[in-house]
This record gives C-alpha cells, structure tokens and sequence, in this order.
C-alpha cells in the first residue's frame, strides 16, 4: 500500500505542470489585473460562529483574497463579483472553482477564465485553496492523497456557503462547484455529502474508490475526461472509479430513464471525436452528463488553445439550466 500511495504522490505531482500555470501565492497574487488598488465591492463584512473572515489583499472593484481560521488550518479564497454587484438587492448563483493537486487558486482563476464568464452571465465565483501537506504540496480531503485525510474540507464548504449567504446574500438554490483533477474529487465529494449543493462539474477529476458517496439529494453533473489521461485514468484504478462508472453512480441516483451519446463536432480537425453522453428524464427534473475526448489527456480544454471544446463555458451553461 506505500508503495501504491508513493506511485500516486509521483503520478498526481505531473499537475503541477499541466493544469496549474504559473502557479503563484494566493495571498500575493494580483492575478495580472494590472490593477492591486481599488475597492472590492463584494458583500459585506459578516463574521459567522464558524468563520471570522480577513481581507488579504484588494485586485480590483471586482476581485479580492481572503483568508480564515477553519480546523487548526489557515484557509484562503479569491472571490470575483460581476459589474456592479450590490448584495442588497442581488441575489446571484455561486460557484465554487476548484484547483488541483499541487495547484493554487490564483492560477485555477487565470486559466478557467471564469472571471469572464461571471461577468457576462451575473454570478459570483470563488476559487478556494487547499491546504498544504508535510510534503509542500497542496489539495483535498477525498479519501485519494492520505496526507489530506485529517483535513475537514467538507466543513469548511459547509462554513463558507453559509459565510456567502449571510455576507453575499447569494441565491441558495444555486450553489455550484466545479474543479480540475483532485478538485473534481472534492466537488464530487460535496454533491455526496452537502445537501446545499444545487450542481457540480469535474474535469479530469472523478470519484474516490476509497469512499463511500451517500448523497443527500438529487444531484445533475457534468464531467470531463480524455481517453489519454494518465493522471487520473478514464478507465479507472483501485483508488478513482472510471469516467464511465461515475456517470452511472449519478445516472442510478437520479434515476434517469433514458440515455443518448452523441458526437460533437471536431472543430479543430485532428481527428479526434468528442462524445457526449447524456442522461435525462431523471427525477427532480436533474441530468447527468459525461464528456469523453478521444485521445487527450490531463488538461483543461479551451477552444482558443485549440481545443474542440470550451471546458468553463459548457460547465457554466450546464450549472444555469439546473
């Protein structure tokens, strides 16, 4: 078995190159703003029993980091409001985006390029960071890497999404979250364990073989995955169930009737075949769907980079319709 866990430590550590760009500290980061002054215009200053909230650092009017005290561990987290934002009288969806194993919040947010899209479809978005293990690295709590196994992740999103409600008078209803490779894992693992998440979405990440998901409710996904990942493997391993079987576990919670996969358009002209499995007419009006792109591997998807495909825009158009 440690030879199993050191094989994966070497394995995961391969994101620090491809998924987290120029990975940078969350509390210096100006994100490339060219702007560190300004005022942040988010929600007001709340301090709820479980959390007392700092601001570290002013990017813009828009975007800010914050830090807090959660489980003997100093937490931190980017929050970007739309334009014009007033938590008096707004009640916006909230998302949660995710960075991977060795990865940092500040780069989770340049490469997603979810600033933009809440920016023109009215949202609030959050990019959280991982705590830090014995080893330097940074990620989850997902019953995948033993060194986060102490680490109460799911409390701390319990906390923060009744922080964000009390301070940013967000929309309950709509509460997302979304992440690359391990902050896949953890966004699976909050549809599996909180009842106030409405949707998530994984990319490259995918369900713990170690860990046993009773979900609360009815809950739709989305996932992506390449056929080529050797990171997290679209078959599956002892320790992460395969693409395929990920969708089937929310396709027999949701108890969807019926199912299509259909292929997308090979827009830059490789070759490659992207399929769209989707399962629908579920209960509680929720889907359940799965990307799978022929040939690629542990990366995050961007059709001006390339791609067939705009990872970010489809999750957030997936995340809206629920």
């Amino acid at each position: 078995m440690n030879k199993f866990f050191t094989i994966l430590f070497c394995t995961l550590a391969i994101l620090n190159c491809t998924s987290d760009i120029n990975s940078e500290n969350i509390l210096t980061d100006s994100g490339n703003d060219g702007n560190s002054g300004g005022g942040f215009t988010g929600g007001g200053n709340q301090t709820i029993s479980e959390l007392t909230v700092e601001l570290i650092t002013t990017y813009n009017d828009q975007t800010a980091s914050f830090s807090t005290n959660y489980g003997n561990y100093q937490r931190s987290f980017i929050v970007h409001v739309p334009p014009n934002f007033d938590y008096e009288t707004q009640s916006l969806p909230l998302v949660f985006v995710l960075h991977g194993y060795t990865g940092q919040a500040p780069s989770m947010r340049l490469y997603s390029g979810f600033d933009q899209i809440a920016d023109q479809e009215n949202f609030i978005v959050v990019y959280v960071q991982g705590t830090t293990d014995a080893f330097g690295n940074t990620g989850w709590n997902v019953n995948v890497v033993p060194t986060f196994n102490f680490v109460n992740d799911v409390g701390l999103f319990r906390a923060l999404i009744k922080y964000f409600k009390a301070s940013y008078n967000i929309d309950g209803s709509k509460i997302f979250s979304t992440g690359m490779s391990l902050g896949g894992f953890m966004s699976y693992r909050l549809a599996c364990e909180l009842n106030e998440i409405n949707s998530v979405g994984s990319v490259t990440g995918s369900m713990s073989g170690y860990y046993q998901c009773n979900p609360p409710k009815k809950t739709s996904t989305i996932h992506f995955h390449g056929t080529a990942d050797d990171v997290v493997p679209y078959d599956g391993v002892e320790w992460s169930l395969s693409a395929r079987d990920a969708h089937a576990f929310w396709k027999t919670h949701n108890v969807c009737n019926s199912q299509t996969e259909i292929n997308l358009p090979d827009f830059n002209g490789d070759g490659r075949i992207t399929k769209r499995l989707i399962s629908y007419d579920c209960e509680e009006g929720k889907s359940v769907e799965l990307y799978s792109l022929e040939g690629e591997g542990h990366i995050w998807w961007n059709r001006s980079w390339g791609h067939d495909i705009n990872t970010s825009e489809l999750i957030w158009q997936f995340f809206k319709n629920q």
